[in-house]
């Protein structure tokens, strides 16, 4: 006996054994979370599955010397190179063929494949093209699988993760099957032109070898290494494919993009616009140096893990998709996540849309049928062995009744209501504190997730322990049954939600099924504790003098020896209560309620905090919202800590708390304008520089810094009302850019931008011709008029149709070219007669000075130089320029 209660002491539901559990599982739960975040280490050469790393490695250094815009000579070295190597690994091998594409040309609209810009885009292809020939011949002619990445990058970043990464892990794809033949063919699209309009998989379209595949892989980068998270996925399907050694992955990345939360786009969107299935694999951690100098080798967060890791993950599902039937074919959209880095959890949103309408319909009903199975069975043996009828029971319902004698209507309802009252109490705070910090310092969690994460925590938890302990000593410890009830109905109607964006394609809500799963367990387990403790002898009993508080380590008075004494004047007024030992120390059911109820939803809720706050806390830079931000915040916070509620009453608390700032810089552009461009020497009028950043450090901390704007007339507006918070400055400057002529035999003088004529064919047609200097990428802008159809000279035949998602034309027109000082002759056409006014532009990305090959002297943005050089220290990086 003295070993039962003494076993009770340190399992029985006690102040002591509960905070120790609360505190352990936490602990537990967020260290596994955490480490399963982690970049895995790198195999030994040996098992490294066929794949080099060092070799990959290599390539990347090759690949990423220095920036390589599709707008800059450095491009076209970078192309060289893959090339060779690729020709190189084929090189003998009889079932595989590589392309250079110089051939396919492509026009396309923006709004026709999601985009709301009334934009068409006239590009050349410049991908690097590769087929590996499968050895079934049932797949002959489709059934491929596409691999893709591109080799271009932005202006101010050497692109190691965007997407040098990528391309390299495409290379080793390619050595490796060149070892080892697929089952199925595989096209590889090593593309160019991505960052500027995804021009590289658009003109892939065009390509005949785009007809063989029906799923693809797409490689990307949207931040500066770390693990590689599986974005978006288009059906169950394709994404059994994924489980690979250290699946990444989340459906609510999926979800932000199909909702327009994440507004940037990839490749992803275009291949599954031509109604490819497929997974885009990308990194996302690190954002602050996403399109800066800082991605770069040396800045990447874990480097060679971050591209084995990317390698093995391509490597794992790209060999599914190429060998595993059951990875083609149709099928719902898939709802997906990762488990501690280990295991990836897949089922359809069909399959979850199923489980929601049982839940909402079953799990009440078996709720009922337990309580009035409590009731009837305690009603049965309400008769112990000596005939006496305990005065007061163990049942729920019976309990409330009890309550509400013993403590007055007020307090039995204060009882079932103070649940709510602490969720309104915890959102009212959560809601103060994210306005205190959008007020003080909104950008604190740029540079400090982990702290708005831990702040949030630990007023979520004091908020509700506030509300709910009060008055929890003087009420029987069956309270916490009525906090699962309570808890349970909340499940319930969040599933209700849950059901209905399930059935409109949203499947990140999948953590609210398996919450109200685990609820409903833990309220079984709690009816089924009833049902035993009701069943038990008389021995069992004990007294409890209500409403005196009842501490843990006081001494019961043994069964019997006061309930069963008849009234004497020495008898206290207040009526003692038959409690069981169970409820002072029951030993196994309240650890097993914690289980379920606690560690299910807090674990899977954890990986979603850790996913958001490394994909988020970096964007406000870019124009998201903050708003949005720290509301996830908030949220993710509340549902780590509701679980706990039902315990809180047996638990203690603590706080803390700090602020920091930091800054990134979004964009610096130069521009020049010119004269009459149709005269043989057009000359400059004005030179503006625009820089686009955070409002309030723009206009008091940047701005006074830069040399070409003291003095100035600096003029600051609103940005595109898609990037709240960043603000466009813009001034007349003196330094001069240069496009440094390439190829002097060109008929445009030397050193000169660009020259145009136009020419009126018919009443509502005219033809464009450009000469620009030492680019291969020019706009047509068409103020008064929308062209309804155009034609690119010599490369296009015949006017195209109406551009689609722009039945009444665009406005935009935007020209790539494949070569260097190419003119452009373009035909146009728009509806009426009048006539069309306008704007011609053209654009120049290589900022850097001195050569970079023989004959080819690049142009210089001395705007951008001049950022670089005299930038406050506010922060870490620039963006673009």
């Amino acid at each position: 006996m003295q070993i039962v209660e003494g076993a009770a002491k340190v399992l029985g539901f006690r102040a002591f054994p509960v905070t120790i559990l609360a505190v352990l599982v936490y602990v537990v739960l967020f260290g596994a979370v955490h480490y399963g975040d982690r970049v895995p280490a790198v195999p030994s050469l040996k098992d490294q599955h066929g794949l080099d790393l060092p070799g990959a490695y290599a390539d990347l250094h090759r690949i990423t010397e220095r920036p390589h815009p599709v707008l800059s000579h450095a491009n076209d070295m970078v192309h060289d190179y893959i090339l060779a190597r690729v020709r190189n690994i084929s090189s003998g091998v009889e079932y595989i063929e590589v392309y250079d594409d110089i051939v396919s040309n492509a026009s396309w609209t923006l709004a026709a494949w999601g985009g709301s810009d009334a934009t068409v885009i006239y590009n050349e292809a410049t991908n690097i093209l590769v087929k590996i020939q499968g050895s079934d011949p049932e797949y002959d002619g489709d059934g491929g699988v596409l691999f893709s990445a591109h080799y271009d990058s932005v202006s101010t970043a050497s692109g190691a993760t965007d997407d040098g990464m990528g391309v390299v892990t495409l290379m080793q794809l390619i050595e490796y099957l060149a070892k080892n033949q697929p089952k199925r063919t595989a096209v590889f699209n090593i593309n160019n032109g991505e960052e500027d309009g995804l021009c590289g998989a658009f003109t892939f379209l065009k390509h005949p070898w785009a007809n063989l595949t029906d799923v693809f892989l797409n490689l990307e980068g949207a931040s500066s290494g770390g693990r590689p998270l599986l974005f978006r996925g288009t059906t169950t399907p394709a994404l059994r494919s994924f489980h690979v050694p250290h699946p990444h992955g989340n459906v609510l990345s999926a979800d932000a993009f199909s909702r327009g939360v994440i507004r940037s786009g990839t490749d992803y969107s275009v291949y599954t616009g031509a109604g490819m299935a497929g997974l885009d694999l990308a990194f996302y951690r690190g954002r602050s140096k996403y399109h800066t100098k800082y991605d770069a080798i040396p800045f990447t967060e874990a480097q060679e893990q971050a591209l084995w890791n990317m390698m093995e993950s391509a490597q794992g599902s790209g060999l599914s998709l190429l060998n595993d039937n059951r990875t083609h074919g149709t099928g719902s959209s898939p709802v997906y996540f990762d488990l501690f880095g280990v295991w990836l959890v897949l089922l359809s949103i069909d399959s979850l849309l199923i489980t929601n309408v049982v839940l909402l319909i079953v799990g009440p009903a078996i709720l009922i049928v337990l309580v009035v199975a409590d009731a009837a069975i305690l009603y049965g043996r309400s008769q112990n062995r000596n005939g006496h009828v305990p005065e007061y029971n163990n049942n729920l319902l019976k309990q409330f009744w009890t309550w509400l004698i013993a403590f007055g209507w007020l307090k039995g309802a204060w009882m079932w209501a103070k649940f709510w009252v602490a969720i309104l109490v915890t959102l009212g705070l959560q809601a103060l504190l994210m306005f205190g910090y959008l007020k003080l310092n909104p950008f604190i969690v740029y540079a400090h997730p982990t702290l708005v994460l831990v702040s949030s925590f630990t007023l979520t938890y004091l908020s509700l322990v506030f509300v709910i302990t009060p008055s929890s000593n003087h009420l029987p410890e069956k309270q916490k049954h009525i906090m699962f009830l309570q808890t349970y109905i909340l499940t319930w109607l969040l599933l209700v939600g849950a059901t209905i964006a399930v059935s409109s394609g949203i499947g990140g809500v999948y953590f609210v099924t398996a919450w109200n799963i685990s609820v409903l367990l833990a309220c079984a387990i709690g009816c089924v504790e009833n049902m035993l403790g009701a069943q038990g002898s008389s021995d069992t009993y004990h007294v409890h003098y209500a409403p005196l508080p009842q501490r843990d380590d006081e001494e019961q008075p043994q069964a019997g020896t006061s309930a069963a004494t008849e009234a004497t004047e020495t008898t206290p007024l207040i009526r003692p209560v038959l409690r069981t030992k169970d409820e002072n120390g029951a030993i196994g059911w309240w650890i097993a309620q914690f289980i379920l109820a606690v560690s299910v939803p807090v674990t899977l809720v954890a990986h979603i905090a850790i996913l958001f706050m490394g994909a988020t806390a970096q964007t406000l830079v870019d124009g998201s919202s903050a708003v949005i931000v720290y509301a996830g915040v908030a949220v993710v916070v509340f549902m780590m800590v509701l679980p706990v509620v039902p315990f809180t009453f047996k638990m203690h608390s603590g706080y803390c708390g700090s602020l920091l700032r930091r800054f990134r810089f979004f964009d610096s552009r130069q521009s020049v304008a010119l004269g009459d461009i149709s005269s043989p020497n057009p000359h400059i009028t004005h030179v503006t520089t625009t820089l686009t950043g955070i409002d309030h450090y723009m206009e008091d901390l940047i701005i006074p810094k830069l040399p070409s704007a003291i003095g100035q007339n600096v003029t600051c507006s609103e940005s595109d009302p898609t990037r709240q918070g960043l603000r466009i400055c813009s001034w007349e400057s003196t330094l001069l850019p240069s496009p440094r002529r390439h190829d002097p035999s060109s008929p445009v003088g030397t050193n000169h931008w660009m020259t145009a004529s136009i020419t009126r064919l018919t009443s509502n047609s005219a033809r464009f011709v450009l000469y620009p200097s030492n680019t291969r990428g020019c706009r047509l802008y068409f103020d008064n008029k929308r062209i309804t159809r155009h034609n690119v000279v010599g490369w296009e035949s015949g006017l195209l149709p109406k551009f689609p998602g722009h039945p009444n034309g665009v406005n935009v027109l935007r020209l790539w070219s494949r070569t260097w000082n190419r003119s452009f002759w373009v035909d146009v056409e728009w509806d009426g007669d009048s006539t069309l006014q306008g704007r011609v532009a053209c654009e120049w990305a290589e900022y850097e000075s001195g050569s970079i090959g023989v004959n080819a002297p690049t142009g210089q943005i001395p705007a951008f130089e001049e950022a670089l050089t005299f930038f406050p220290s506010l922060g870490c990086c620039y963006k673009s320029g």
